[in-house]
């Protein structure tokens, strides 16, 4: 009988472990997806500001610089840069 009684808690034991394991597994991914839809987010930012700035530029002919929050574009003939706090994040080159 105290076999009986230590195998069912060792096996309780288990489950919860499982259980609890799958728990985290949960929350990290769900951590993971939020920053990974963040960054992409700051991303489709910077490159819609890169565009304003360019359509910019190819409307005054002269060197542009946008901001909007964190974000600066500056848009010259040669190339369009975005930049976060100092971080390029998007660059294009002719």
């Amino acid at each position: 009988m105290k076999n009986a009684k230590a195998f069912m808690m060792a096996d309780s034991l288990i489950s919860l472990l499982v259980v609890a394991m799958g728990i985290n597994l949960f929350f990290i991914c769900e951590k993971q997806l939020w920053l990974q839809n963040r960054n992409l987010q700051l991303k489709m930012a910077a490159t819609r500001l890169g565009k304003e700035a360019s359509d910019l530029y190819a409307f005054k002919k002269q060197p542009v610089i946008l901001k909007d929050g964190d974000l600066t574009a500056r848009a010259t003939l040669q190339k369009v840069v975005v930049y976060n706090n100092d971080r390029c994040l998007c660059r294009v080159e002719k």
